[in-house]
């Protein structure tokens, strides 16, 4: 339980470091997503059911610390539809995937959510063309994210601490 709450709590701590970073993205509404590096991290360590509480935690605080009702709406359904592809890629290649090619799904599905739920908010279907904007973006930072996610897991694994209590469920 302890891993749960400390990957879920920095998880919540990235989001907040995010919002307050003075980075104007080219497209609006676009974000970095530095809390999904906690997201790939549990993919890793936790079971299902941990890993939809981080997401619960990390969205539903992170909505009330920072933002609105479509903030949550946006947020969770991008976050929950990229978790059950990354899980299903992650569970289906296993070791013929890499942390970046998880984290790649990861951002293209949470997009991929995002824009589903701004169809059904704003009642159009003229909204899925921000996808030939987003797709490749969420491509990007789902690199960066899964490069990110790497280094931090390779650092982990060095404490003997850390690799005495938590293993990673691919092995």
């Amino acid at each position: 339980m302890m891993l749960v709450v400390l990957i879920g709590t920095l998880a919540i701590v990235l989001g907040i470091i995010e919002s307050l970073l003075p980075i104007k993205l080219p497209i609006p509404g676009m974000k970095l997503g530095l809390a999904n590096i906690m997201v790939v991290i549990g993919l890793y360590y936790l079971d299902v059911k941990d890993m939809f509480f981080v997401i619960m935690l990390k969205t539903v605080l992170t909505t009330l610390l920072l933002g609105t009702f479509s903030m949550f709406a946006y947020g969770f359904v991008g976050a929950i539809l990229s978790y059950i592809c990354m899980l299903l890629a992650f569970r289906g290649l296993k070791k013929n995937i890499s942390f970046i090619g998880i984290s790649m799904i990861g951002g293209l599905m949470h997009n991929i959510g995002q824009i589903i739920v701004a169809m059904i908010l704003i009642k159009t279907k003229a909204i899925a063309y921000y996808m030939m904007f987003l797709l490749p973006m969420g491509l990007v930072t789902g690199v960066a994210i899964g490069l990110v996610a790497k280094l931090v897991m390779t650092r982990l694994n060095e404490f003997s601490l850390f690799s005495k209590y938590y293993k990673l469920t691919n092995e």
